[in-house]
């Protein structure tokens, strides 16, 4: 059967999921707040997120099943923030570089990302797509693309 990717813009209804994923182990290891995120403050996080005009979350489904998200912060115009994670049940299938790959398709500007330096997968990842290292705070690294 052949694969189906759509990258879509998150819906309050995604909430169960994107929780899912932003409480496992490793996903909260690789983020900079290690915290588990209650249910209230995530389902309020992703309605603030939705009428935010300067952040767009996105979701990355296959064949309608979500393995992904990716969210960008627009800092200003052209210049964006961009932050991901892949459903644990997917990790290491290199879907989140064809989630950027799906993201950065037909945009211009400077995409950044900060990364931690033990996250090795994503700075792979980010490597591969073209982004450059080019500075580190504590034992974060940062990256950035342009287009």
């Amino acid at each position: 059967m052949e694969k189906i990717f759509v990258l879509r813009l998150v819906k309050e209804s995604d909430w169960k999921i994107l929780l899912e994923w932003r409480n496992d182990i490793i996903t909260r290891k690789n983020f900079f707040n290690s915290e588990i995120v209650k249910k209230s403050e995530h389902i309020q996080y992703l309605k603030d997120t939705i009428k935010n005009p300067n952040r767009n979350l996105f979701i990355l489904s296959s064949n309608k099943i979500p393995v992904g998200t990716i969210r960008e912060d627009i800092i200003e115009p052209n210049k964006y923030e961009l932050s991901y994670t892949i459903s644990p049940k997917f990790r290491g299938q290199k879907l989140g570089q064809l989630m950027m790959n799906i993201y950065l398709f037909n945009k211009k500007g400077s995409f950044y990302c900060e990364v931690t330096k033990k996250n090795i997968p994503s700075i792979k990842m980010i490597k591969n797509l073209g982004f450059k290292y080019f500075r580190r705070e504590n034992d974060i690294n940062y990256y950035k693309l342009e287009k």
